[in-house]
Protein backbone atom coordinates (compact mmCIF):
# COMPACT_ATOMS: atom_id res chain seq x y z
CA UNK A 1 0.00 0.00 0.00
CA UNK A 2 0.89 3.85 -0.95
CA UNK A 3 -2.23 5.96 -0.66
CA UNK A 4 -4.84 5.20 1.81
CA UNK A 5 -7.98 7.23 1.52
CA UNK A 6 -10.26 7.11 4.71
CA UNK A 7 -13.50 8.51 5.19
CA UNK A 8 -13.83 11.33 8.05
CA UNK A 9 -17.02 10.63 9.71
CA UNK A 10 -17.87 7.36 11.82
CA UNK A 11 -14.80 6.00 10.58
CA UNK A 12 -11.95 8.10 11.68
CA UNK A 13 -13.83 10.54 13.71
CA UNK A 14 -17.22 10.91 15.84
CA UNK A 15 -19.33 13.81 17.27
CA UNK A 16 -21.84 13.98 19.97
CA UNK A 17 -24.76 16.09 17.70
CA UNK A 18 -27.81 15.11 16.44
CA UNK A 19 -26.75 17.26 13.03
CA UNK A 20 -23.95 15.53 13.00
CA UNK A 21 -25.40 12.03 12.60
CA UNK A 22 -28.01 13.65 10.51
CA UNK A 23 -26.14 14.89 8.51
CA UNK A 24 -23.72 11.89 7.86
CA UNK A 25 -26.44 9.86 7.07
CA UNK A 26 -28.01 12.32 4.59
CA UNK A 27 -24.07 12.68 2.78
CA UNK A 28 -22.50 8.85 3.33
CA UNK A 29 -23.68 6.99 0.65
CA UNK A 30 -22.51 9.90 -2.00
CA UNK A 31 -21.73 8.35 -5.48
CA UNK A 32 -22.89 10.58 -8.62
CA UNK A 33 -22.31 10.03 -12.08
CA UNK A 34 -22.01 13.92 -12.78
CA UNK A 35 -18.55 15.19 -13.23
CA UNK A 36 -16.28 14.42 -10.16
CA UNK A 37 -16.19 17.43 -7.88
CA UNK A 38 -14.13 17.83 -4.34
CA UNK A 39 -11.97 20.45 -2.40
CA UNK A 40 -8.59 20.41 -0.70
CA UNK A 41 -8.59 22.13 2.43
CA UNK A 42 -5.39 23.72 3.33
CA UNK A 43 -3.47 27.09 4.12
CA UNK A 44 -5.12 28.39 0.75
CA UNK A 45 -8.59 27.24 0.52
CA UNK A 46 -10.11 26.59 3.79
CA UNK A 47 -13.61 26.61 1.80
CA UNK A 48 -17.02 28.60 1.60
CA UNK A 49 -17.17 31.52 4.44
CA UNK A 50 -21.26 31.63 3.36
CA UNK A 51 -24.32 32.58 5.82
CA UNK A 52 -24.93 28.90 6.37
CA UNK A 53 -21.30 28.42 7.73
CA UNK A 54 -21.56 31.37 9.90
CA UNK A 55 -25.09 30.15 11.14
CA UNK A 56 -23.52 26.35 11.65
CA UNK A 57 -20.47 28.10 13.27
CA UNK A 58 -22.73 29.88 15.70
CA UNK A 59 -25.23 26.63 16.51
CA UNK A 60 -23.64 23.67 15.82
CA UNK A 61 -21.82 21.65 17.77
CA UNK A 62 -20.00 20.40 14.52
CA UNK A 63 -17.85 23.89 13.94
CA UNK A 64 -16.56 22.94 17.35
CA UNK A 65 -13.42 20.96 17.39
CA UNK A 66 -13.77 20.01 21.23
CA UNK A 67 -16.90 18.28 19.87
CA UNK A 68 -15.19 15.68 17.75
CA UNK A 69 -13.20 12.89 19.06
CA UNK A 70 -11.38 10.09 17.41
CA UNK A 71 -12.48 6.20 17.32
CA UNK A 72 -10.17 4.30 19.29
CA UNK A 73 -6.87 3.27 17.75
CA UNK A 74 -7.28 5.33 14.45
CA UNK A 75 -4.73 8.09 15.65
CA UNK A 76 -2.26 5.97 16.49
CA UNK A 77 -2.27 3.31 13.67
CA UNK A 78 -2.89 6.07 10.98
CA UNK A 79 0.33 8.30 12.32
CA UNK A 80 2.42 4.36 12.22
CA UNK A 81 1.02 4.11 8.20
CA UNK A 82 2.74 7.80 8.03
CA UNK A 83 5.40 7.00 9.22
CA UNK A 84 6.62 3.69 7.11
CA UNK A 85 5.80 6.31 3.95
CA UNK A 86 2.28 5.48 3.38
CA UNK A 87 0.52 8.60 1.56
CA UNK A 88 -2.70 9.68 3.83
CA UNK A 89 -6.03 11.22 2.47
CA UNK A 90 -8.81 12.13 4.89
CA UNK A 91 -11.78 11.71 2.51
CA UNK A 92 -15.41 13.51 2.80
CA UNK A 93 -18.30 13.93 1.31
CA UNK A 94 -19.44 16.36 4.02
CA UNK A 95 -20.19 19.89 2.22
CA UNK A 96 -17.42 22.90 2.08
CA UNK A 97 -18.34 24.89 4.78
CA UNK A 98 -15.46 26.87 6.56
CA UNK A 99 -16.77 26.76 9.94
CA UNK A 100 -16.81 23.08 9.53
CA UNK A 101 -13.45 22.77 7.48
CA UNK A 102 -12.01 25.24 10.46
CA UNK A 103 -13.25 22.99 13.46
CA UNK A 104 -11.74 19.56 11.47
CA UNK A 105 -8.23 20.87 10.79
CA UNK A 106 -7.83 22.19 14.09
CA UNK A 107 -9.29 19.10 15.58
CA UNK A 108 -6.83 16.83 13.27
CA UNK A 109 -3.76 19.25 14.53
CA UNK A 110 -4.35 19.16 18.36
CA UNK A 111 -5.15 15.06 17.82
CA UNK A 112 -1.34 15.11 15.89
CA UNK A 113 -2.48 13.44 12.91
CA UNK A 114 -0.55 12.83 10.19
CA UNK A 115 -2.19 12.79 6.79
CA UNK A 116 -0.81 14.26 3.00
CA UNK A 117 -4.50 15.83 2.29
CA UNK A 118 -7.88 16.58 3.56
CA UNK A 119 -10.78 16.73 1.18
CA UNK A 120 -14.27 17.74 1.30
CA UNK A 121 -17.20 17.77 -0.93
CA UNK A 122 -16.52 14.65 -2.48
CA UNK A 123 -19.36 13.81 -4.81
CA UNK A 124 -17.51 10.38 -5.87
CA UNK A 125 -15.04 8.71 -3.82
CA UNK A 126 -14.01 5.96 -5.97
CA UNK A 127 -13.54 8.39 -8.91
CA UNK A 128 -11.56 10.53 -6.53
CA UNK A 129 -9.46 7.54 -5.64
CA UNK A 130 -9.10 6.28 -9.41
CA UNK A 131 -7.76 10.31 -10.42
CA UNK A 132 -5.00 10.04 -7.54
CA UNK A 133 -3.88 6.93 -7.35
CA UNK A 134 -5.64 5.63 -4.17
CA UNK A 135 -4.69 2.06 -3.51
CA UNK A 136 -7.30 1.96 -0.48
CA UNK A 137 -10.44 3.14 0.51
CA UNK A 138 -11.37 2.85 3.97
CA UNK A 139 -15.39 4.10 4.61
CA UNK A 140 -18.35 3.03 6.78
CA UNK A 141 -20.56 3.05 3.68
CA UNK A 142 -21.30 -0.38 2.39
CA UNK A 143 -21.91 0.82 -1.26
CA UNK A 144 -19.25 3.04 -1.36
CA UNK A 145 -16.95 0.12 -0.71
CA UNK A 146 -18.88 -2.03 -3.05
CA UNK A 147 -18.63 0.63 -5.77
CA UNK A 148 -14.94 1.31 -4.95
CA UNK A 149 -14.18 -2.84 -5.70
CA UNK A 150 -16.29 -2.64 -8.39
CA UNK A 151 -13.95 0.10 -10.05
CA UNK A 152 -10.30 -1.59 -9.21
CA UNK A 153 -9.54 -0.51 -6.03
CA UNK A 154 -9.32 -2.20 -2.16
CA UNK A 155 -12.21 -1.27 0.12
CA UNK A 156 -12.75 -2.12 3.88
CA UNK A 157 -15.89 -1.15 5.29
CA UNK A 158 -15.54 -0.05 8.76
CA UNK A 159 -17.77 -0.74 11.32
CA UNK A 160 -21.08 -0.80 9.49
CA UNK A 161 -22.94 -5.03 9.88
CA UNK A 162 -23.98 -6.18 6.63
CA UNK A 163 -27.41 -5.39 6.15
CA UNK A 164 -28.13 -6.97 2.11
CA UNK A 165 -26.85 -9.56 -0.03
CA UNK A 166 -25.96 -7.32 -2.78
CA UNK A 167 -23.67 -5.60 -0.23
CA UNK A 168 -21.29 -9.38 0.55
CA UNK A 169 -18.57 -8.90 -1.70
CA UNK A 170 -16.73 -6.82 0.34
CA UNK A 171 -14.67 -6.58 3.61
CA UNK A 172 -15.86 -5.65 6.69
CA UNK A 173 -14.03 -5.22 9.84
CA UNK A 174 -14.99 -3.22 13.47
CA UNK A 175 -12.11 -2.44 14.87
CA UNK A 176 -8.85 -0.31 13.77
CA UNK A 177 -6.17 -2.91 15.38
CA UNK A 178 -8.06 -5.20 12.57
CA UNK A 179 -7.74 -2.70 9.34
CA UNK A 180 -4.23 -2.28 10.53
CA UNK A 181 -3.73 -6.45 10.89
CA UNK A 182 -4.96 -6.38 7.48
CA UNK A 183 -2.99 -3.88 5.82
CA UNK A 184 0.52 -4.97 7.78
CA UNK A 185 0.35 -8.51 6.10
CA UNK A 186 -1.12 -7.00 2.94
CA UNK A 187 -3.92 -9.62 2.60
CA UNK A 188 -7.66 -7.92 1.79
CA UNK A 189 -9.43 -10.31 0.47
CA UNK A 190 -12.33 -10.05 -2.20
CA UNK A 191 -14.69 -12.08 -0.70
CA UNK A 192 -16.78 -10.21 2.47
CA UNK A 193 -15.61 -11.60 5.57
CA UNK A 194 -16.68 -9.62 9.11
CA UNK A 195 -13.58 -9.33 11.38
Amino acid sequence: MKKIAIDLDKTLINCNSIIYWVANKYFADSISNKKLKYNFIDDSNIGRDSLISKMISIFSKMSKPESYSFIQNAINIINSWYNQGIEIFILSSRPNFASLNNAIREFLSLSNLNYNGLVVACNNKTKFCKNHNIDLLIDNSPKICLDAQNNGLYAICYNNPRKNKKLDNILYVNDWNDINEIITRGYIPSKSIII
